[in-house]
Protein backbone atom coordinates (compact mmCIF):
# COMPACT_ATOMS: atom_id res chain seq x y z
CA UNK A 1 0.00 0.00 0.00
CA UNK A 2 2.88 2.38 0.75
CA UNK A 3 4.27 2.08 -2.78
CA UNK A 4 0.83 2.57 -4.32
CA UNK A 5 0.50 5.77 -2.25
CA UNK A 6 3.90 6.91 -3.56
CA UNK A 7 2.67 6.29 -7.12
CA UNK A 8 -0.26 8.67 -6.53
CA UNK A 9 2.02 11.27 -4.92
CA UNK A 10 4.58 11.20 -7.73
CA UNK A 11 1.89 11.44 -10.40
CA UNK A 12 0.28 14.39 -8.59
CA UNK A 13 3.66 16.02 -7.97
CA UNK A 14 4.56 15.64 -11.66
CA UNK A 15 1.30 17.32 -12.70
CA UNK A 16 1.91 20.27 -10.37
CA UNK A 17 5.54 20.54 -11.50
CA UNK A 18 4.49 20.75 -15.16
CA UNK A 19 1.82 23.37 -14.32
CA UNK A 20 4.29 25.53 -12.36
CA UNK A 21 6.91 25.17 -15.09
CA UNK A 22 4.58 26.84 -17.62
CA UNK A 23 4.22 29.99 -15.50
CA UNK A 24 7.72 30.03 -13.95
CA UNK A 25 10.85 31.71 -15.28
CA UNK A 26 14.54 32.08 -14.56
CA UNK A 27 16.15 29.94 -11.87
CA UNK A 28 12.78 28.55 -10.74
CA UNK A 29 12.46 26.72 -14.07
CA UNK A 30 15.81 24.97 -13.51
CA UNK A 31 14.67 23.98 -10.00
CA UNK A 32 11.44 22.53 -11.44
CA UNK A 33 13.42 20.57 -14.04
CA UNK A 34 15.47 19.08 -11.18
CA UNK A 35 12.26 18.26 -9.29
CA UNK A 36 10.85 16.62 -12.45
CA UNK A 37 13.91 14.37 -12.78
CA UNK A 38 13.76 13.52 -9.05
CA UNK A 39 10.09 12.51 -9.35
CA UNK A 40 10.92 10.26 -12.32
CA UNK A 41 13.69 8.55 -10.30
CA UNK A 42 11.31 8.04 -7.36
CA UNK A 43 8.70 6.62 -9.73
CA UNK A 44 11.16 4.13 -11.26
CA UNK A 45 12.37 3.05 -7.81
CA UNK A 46 8.74 2.52 -6.75
CA UNK A 47 8.02 0.37 -9.80
CA UNK A 48 10.98 -1.87 -8.94
CA UNK A 49 9.56 -2.39 -5.46
CA UNK A 50 5.94 -3.06 -6.39
CA UNK A 51 5.32 -6.74 -7.14
CA UNK A 52 3.22 -6.79 -10.31
CA UNK A 53 2.18 -9.98 -12.11
CA UNK A 54 3.87 -10.46 -15.52
CA UNK A 55 6.19 -7.49 -14.88
CA UNK A 56 9.84 -7.88 -13.96
CA UNK A 57 11.74 -4.62 -14.66
CA UNK A 58 15.02 -5.14 -16.51
CA UNK A 59 17.88 -2.67 -16.83
CA UNK A 60 16.95 -1.98 -20.46
CA UNK A 61 13.34 -1.26 -19.57
CA UNK A 62 14.29 1.05 -16.70
CA UNK A 63 16.74 3.00 -18.89
CA UNK A 64 14.19 3.50 -21.67
CA UNK A 65 11.47 4.42 -19.17
CA UNK A 66 13.76 6.98 -17.52
CA UNK A 67 14.69 8.80 -20.74
CA UNK A 68 11.10 8.81 -22.05
CA UNK A 69 9.70 10.08 -18.75
CA UNK A 70 12.30 12.84 -18.56
CA UNK A 71 11.78 13.83 -22.21
CA UNK A 72 7.95 13.82 -21.95
CA UNK A 73 7.00 15.58 -18.68
CA UNK A 74 3.88 14.16 -17.01
CA UNK A 75 2.76 12.14 -20.06
CA UNK A 76 5.87 9.94 -19.93
CA UNK A 77 5.48 9.21 -16.21
CA UNK A 78 1.73 8.65 -16.48
CA UNK A 79 2.16 6.41 -19.53
CA UNK A 80 4.80 4.35 -17.74
CA UNK A 81 2.51 3.80 -14.73
CA UNK A 82 -0.49 2.91 -16.88
CA UNK A 83 1.50 0.47 -19.03
CA UNK A 84 2.98 -1.37 -16.05
CA UNK A 85 -0.33 -1.72 -14.22
CA UNK A 86 -2.04 -2.79 -17.46
CA UNK A 87 0.59 -5.53 -17.87
CA UNK A 88 -0.32 -6.77 -14.40
CA UNK A 89 -3.96 -7.17 -15.46
CA UNK A 90 -3.34 -8.86 -18.79
CA UNK A 91 -3.30 -12.65 -18.85
CA UNK A 92 -0.33 -13.28 -21.14
CA UNK A 93 -0.61 -16.64 -22.89
CA UNK A 94 2.71 -18.09 -23.99
CA UNK A 95 3.09 -21.37 -25.79
CA UNK A 96 6.11 -23.09 -24.39
CA UNK A 97 7.19 -26.53 -23.34
CA UNK A 98 5.66 -26.62 -19.88
CA UNK A 99 2.29 -25.19 -20.85
CA UNK A 100 0.61 -28.53 -21.44
CA UNK A 101 1.19 -32.05 -20.26
CA UNK A 102 0.04 -35.36 -21.72
CA UNK A 103 0.43 -37.48 -18.59
CA UNK A 104 -3.19 -37.17 -17.46
CA UNK A 105 -4.55 -38.07 -20.91
CA UNK A 106 -5.22 -41.77 -21.52
CA UNK A 107 -3.47 -43.02 -24.69
CA UNK A 108 -6.65 -43.43 -26.72
CA UNK A 109 -7.49 -39.76 -26.17
CA UNK A 110 -4.09 -38.37 -27.08
CA UNK A 111 -4.24 -35.80 -29.84
CA UNK A 112 -1.61 -34.31 -32.11
CA UNK A 113 -0.92 -30.68 -31.37
CA UNK A 114 0.99 -28.08 -33.34
CA UNK A 115 3.90 -26.74 -31.33
CA UNK A 116 5.39 -23.28 -31.19
CA UNK A 117 8.93 -24.05 -30.09
CA UNK A 118 10.87 -21.68 -27.87
CA UNK A 119 14.37 -21.54 -29.23
CA UNK A 120 17.54 -20.97 -27.24
CA UNK A 121 17.48 -17.20 -27.73
CA UNK A 122 13.96 -16.95 -26.40
CA UNK A 123 12.36 -16.27 -29.78
CA UNK A 124 9.27 -18.25 -30.73
CA UNK A 125 9.66 -20.16 -33.96
CA UNK A 126 6.76 -20.27 -36.37
CA UNK A 127 4.13 -22.89 -35.66
CA UNK A 128 4.93 -26.09 -37.44
CA UNK A 129 3.45 -29.53 -37.82
CA UNK A 130 5.99 -31.90 -36.31
CA UNK A 131 4.37 -34.91 -37.94
CA UNK A 132 5.21 -33.51 -41.39
CA UNK A 133 8.91 -33.86 -40.58
CA UNK A 134 8.44 -37.42 -39.36
CA UNK A 135 6.67 -38.38 -42.59
CA UNK A 136 9.60 -37.21 -44.71
CA UNK A 137 11.77 -40.02 -43.40
CA UNK A 138 9.34 -42.62 -44.75
CA UNK A 139 9.76 -41.49 -48.38
CA UNK A 140 13.42 -42.47 -48.93
CA UNK A 141 14.15 -39.08 -50.48
CA UNK A 142 17.74 -38.28 -49.52
CA UNK A 143 17.55 -34.62 -50.45
CA UNK A 144 14.34 -34.04 -48.50
CA UNK A 145 15.76 -35.90 -45.51
CA UNK A 146 18.81 -33.62 -45.47
CA UNK A 147 16.58 -30.54 -45.56
CA UNK A 148 14.36 -31.93 -42.80
CA UNK A 149 17.34 -32.72 -40.57
CA UNK A 150 18.72 -29.22 -41.12
CA UNK A 151 15.36 -27.68 -40.15
CA UNK A 152 14.90 -29.93 -37.12
CA UNK A 153 18.36 -29.06 -35.81
CA UNK A 154 17.22 -25.44 -35.52
CA UNK A 155 14.02 -26.30 -33.63
CA UNK A 156 14.99 -26.84 -30.01
CA UNK A 157 12.01 -28.85 -28.82
CA UNK A 158 11.60 -32.30 -27.35
CA UNK A 159 9.63 -33.40 -30.42
CA UNK A 160 12.40 -32.47 -32.87
CA UNK A 161 14.94 -34.34 -30.76
CA UNK A 162 12.64 -37.39 -30.68
CA UNK A 163 12.41 -37.46 -34.48
CA UNK A 164 16.17 -37.15 -34.91
CA UNK A 165 16.68 -39.97 -32.41
CA UNK A 166 14.32 -42.16 -34.44
CA UNK A 167 16.34 -41.41 -37.58
CA UNK A 168 19.59 -42.33 -35.79
CA UNK A 169 18.03 -45.57 -34.57
CA UNK A 170 16.26 -46.76 -37.72
CA UNK A 171 17.77 -45.07 -40.80
CA UNK A 172 20.16 -47.08 -42.95
CA UNK A 173 21.45 -44.27 -45.16
CA UNK A 174 23.76 -41.35 -44.51
CA UNK A 175 20.78 -39.67 -42.87
CA UNK A 176 21.71 -41.52 -39.68
CA UNK A 177 25.07 -39.70 -39.58
CA UNK A 178 23.44 -36.36 -40.39
CA UNK A 179 20.83 -36.83 -37.65
CA UNK A 180 23.47 -37.76 -35.09
CA UNK A 181 25.47 -34.67 -36.07
CA UNK A 182 22.33 -32.52 -35.74
CA UNK A 183 21.73 -33.82 -32.20
CA UNK A 184 25.31 -32.93 -31.28
CA UNK A 185 24.85 -29.44 -32.76
CA UNK A 186 21.65 -28.93 -30.77
CA UNK A 187 23.37 -29.97 -27.56
CA UNK A 188 26.31 -27.69 -28.37
CA UNK A 189 23.94 -24.74 -28.81
CA UNK A 190 22.54 -25.29 -25.35
CA UNK A 191 25.92 -25.80 -23.66
CA UNK A 192 27.31 -22.71 -25.39
CA UNK A 193 24.40 -20.68 -24.08
CA UNK A 194 24.85 -22.17 -20.59
CA UNK A 195 28.51 -21.14 -20.56
CA UNK A 196 27.63 -17.64 -21.75
CA UNK A 197 25.03 -17.19 -18.99
CA UNK A 198 27.42 -18.60 -16.39
CA UNK A 199 29.99 -16.01 -17.46
CA UNK A 200 27.43 -13.23 -17.08
CA UNK A 201 26.45 -14.52 -13.64
CA UNK A 202 30.09 -14.61 -12.54
CA UNK A 203 30.29 -10.90 -13.35
CA UNK A 204 26.97 -10.10 -11.65
CA UNK A 205 26.39 -12.91 -9.10
CA UNK A 206 23.31 -11.27 -7.53
CA UNK A 207 21.53 -10.29 -10.76
CA UNK A 208 18.14 -11.99 -10.47
CA UNK A 209 17.43 -11.80 -14.22
CA UNK A 210 20.58 -13.77 -15.00
CA UNK A 211 19.87 -16.28 -12.21
CA UNK A 212 16.41 -16.97 -13.66
CA UNK A 213 17.86 -17.19 -17.17
CA UNK A 214 20.35 -19.80 -16.00
CA UNK A 215 17.65 -21.81 -14.22
CA UNK A 216 15.58 -21.87 -17.38
CA UNK A 217 18.42 -22.92 -19.66
CA UNK A 218 19.30 -25.80 -17.29
CA UNK A 219 15.62 -26.75 -17.32
CA UNK A 220 15.46 -26.61 -21.12
CA UNK A 221 18.57 -28.79 -21.37
CA UNK A 222 16.81 -31.47 -19.33
CA UNK A 223 13.56 -31.09 -21.22
CA UNK A 224 15.13 -31.67 -24.65
CA UNK A 225 15.91 -35.29 -23.70
CA UNK A 226 19.41 -35.28 -25.19
CA UNK A 227 21.07 -36.29 -21.92
CA UNK A 228 21.49 -39.64 -20.25
CA UNK A 229 19.66 -40.14 -16.96
CA UNK A 230 22.56 -39.30 -14.63
CA UNK A 231 23.53 -36.09 -16.45
CA UNK A 232 19.90 -35.02 -16.72
CA UNK A 233 19.50 -35.50 -12.95
CA UNK A 234 22.61 -33.35 -12.39
CA UNK A 235 21.36 -30.47 -14.55
CA UNK A 236 17.87 -30.63 -13.10
CA UNK A 237 19.41 -30.26 -9.63
CA UNK A 238 21.27 -27.18 -10.91
CA UNK A 239 17.99 -25.77 -12.27
CA UNK A 240 16.28 -26.33 -8.91
CA UNK A 241 19.12 -24.56 -7.11
CA UNK A 242 18.92 -21.52 -9.42
CA UNK A 243 15.12 -21.31 -9.20
CA UNK A 244 15.39 -21.45 -5.40
CA UNK A 245 17.99 -18.66 -5.42
CA UNK A 246 15.84 -16.49 -7.66
CA UNK A 247 12.74 -17.00 -5.54
CA UNK A 248 14.59 -15.92 -2.40
CA UNK A 249 14.91 -12.53 -4.12
CA UNK A 250 11.46 -12.61 -5.74
CA UNK A 251 9.25 -14.88 -3.59
CA UNK A 252 6.02 -13.69 -5.24
CA UNK A 253 7.10 -14.22 -8.86
CA UNK A 254 4.22 -16.35 -10.27
CA UNK A 255 5.90 -17.73 -13.38
CA UNK A 256 9.17 -18.66 -11.67
CA UNK A 257 7.22 -20.31 -8.84
CA UNK A 258 5.36 -22.41 -11.40
CA UNK A 259 8.58 -23.36 -13.20
CA UNK A 260 10.25 -24.27 -9.89
CA UNK A 261 7.35 -26.49 -8.88
CA UNK A 262 7.25 -28.18 -12.27
CA UNK A 263 11.00 -28.83 -12.12
CA UNK A 264 10.66 -30.35 -8.65
CA UNK A 265 7.87 -32.59 -9.95
CA UNK A 266 9.98 -33.73 -12.90
CA UNK A 267 12.78 -34.48 -10.44
CA UNK A 268 10.44 -36.78 -8.50
CA UNK A 269 10.17 -34.51 -5.43
CA UNK A 270 6.38 -34.79 -5.36
CA UNK A 271 5.71 -33.47 -1.85
CA UNK A 272 7.86 -30.35 -2.34
CA UNK A 273 6.44 -29.83 -5.81
CA UNK A 274 2.88 -29.94 -4.45
CA UNK A 275 3.64 -27.23 -1.88
CA UNK A 276 5.31 -24.98 -4.45
CA UNK A 277 2.58 -25.49 -7.05
CA UNK A 278 -0.05 -24.64 -4.45
CA UNK A 279 1.82 -21.35 -4.00
CA UNK A 280 1.89 -20.89 -7.79
CA UNK A 281 -1.89 -21.27 -7.90
CA UNK A 282 -2.38 -18.69 -5.15
CA UNK A 283 -0.07 -16.24 -6.97
CA UNK A 284 -1.79 -16.62 -10.34
CA UNK A 285 -5.38 -17.70 -9.74
CA UNK A 286 -6.66 -16.87 -13.23
CA UNK A 287 -4.00 -18.83 -15.11
CA UNK A 288 -4.89 -22.50 -15.75
CA UNK A 289 -1.24 -23.60 -16.02
CA UNK A 290 -0.49 -23.78 -12.26
CA UNK A 291 -3.72 -25.72 -11.68
CA UNK A 292 -2.86 -28.29 -14.36
CA UNK A 293 0.63 -28.84 -12.94
CA UNK A 294 -0.79 -29.09 -9.42
CA UNK A 295 -3.17 -31.75 -10.77
CA UNK A 296 -0.10 -33.51 -12.22
CA UNK A 297 1.52 -33.49 -8.77
CA UNK A 298 -1.56 -35.02 -7.14
CA UNK A 299 -1.79 -37.55 -9.98
CA UNK A 300 1.82 -38.57 -9.32
CA UNK A 301 0.90 -38.99 -5.64
CA UNK A 302 -2.13 -41.15 -6.60
CA UNK A 303 -4.44 -38.55 -5.05
CA UNK A 304 -7.15 -38.79 -7.70
CA UNK A 305 -9.78 -36.95 -5.65
CA UNK A 306 -7.65 -33.82 -5.82
CA UNK A 307 -7.06 -34.34 -9.54
CA UNK A 308 -10.80 -34.41 -10.14
CA UNK A 309 -11.37 -31.38 -7.91
CA UNK A 310 -8.70 -29.29 -9.63
CA UNK A 311 -9.67 -30.29 -13.18
CA UNK A 312 -13.32 -29.53 -12.46
CA UNK A 313 -12.31 -26.06 -11.30
CA UNK A 314 -10.12 -25.46 -14.36
CA UNK A 315 -12.89 -26.70 -16.66
CA UNK A 316 -14.98 -23.70 -15.52
CA UNK A 317 -12.36 -21.17 -16.65
CA UNK A 318 -13.45 -18.79 -19.38
CA UNK A 319 -11.42 -18.86 -22.61
CA UNK A 320 -9.70 -22.10 -21.58
CA UNK A 321 -7.08 -23.04 -24.23
CA UNK A 322 -8.16 -25.97 -26.38
CA UNK A 323 -5.05 -27.95 -25.42
CA UNK A 324 -6.28 -28.16 -21.80
CA UNK A 325 -9.76 -29.42 -22.59
CA UNK A 326 -8.95 -33.12 -23.19
CA UNK A 327 -7.46 -33.29 -19.67
CA UNK A 328 -10.00 -31.20 -17.79
CA UNK A 329 -12.88 -32.80 -19.67
CA UNK A 330 -11.77 -36.34 -18.80
CA UNK A 331 -11.05 -35.62 -15.14
CA UNK A 332 -13.88 -33.23 -14.30
CA UNK A 333 -16.63 -34.30 -11.91
CA UNK A 334 -19.21 -34.19 -14.69
CA UNK A 335 -17.20 -36.61 -16.85
CA UNK A 336 -16.78 -39.02 -13.96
Amino acid sequence: MLYHFIVILTAGGELLTCYWFITANGILRFALIGLHILLVLVALYTLKKIKISNFLPTENYMSIAFFLSVALPFYGLLGMYLMVFAIGKIQIKKIDYFEYTYKLTPPKYKLLYSDSGLDITGIHSEEFNIEAYRDIFTKNDRQMEEVAISKLSKILTRESVAILKEVVKHATSDSKILAATALIEMENKVTKEINAIRTKLAEKPTDSDIILELARIYDLYCYLDVLDQAVEKYYRALAIEQYRTFLIQHPKHPRATLEYGRTLLNAGEIEKATRVLNSAVSLDRYNPNPYIWLAEAHYAANDYRQVVSICSKVDEFQNLPDSFKPVTGLWSEEAL
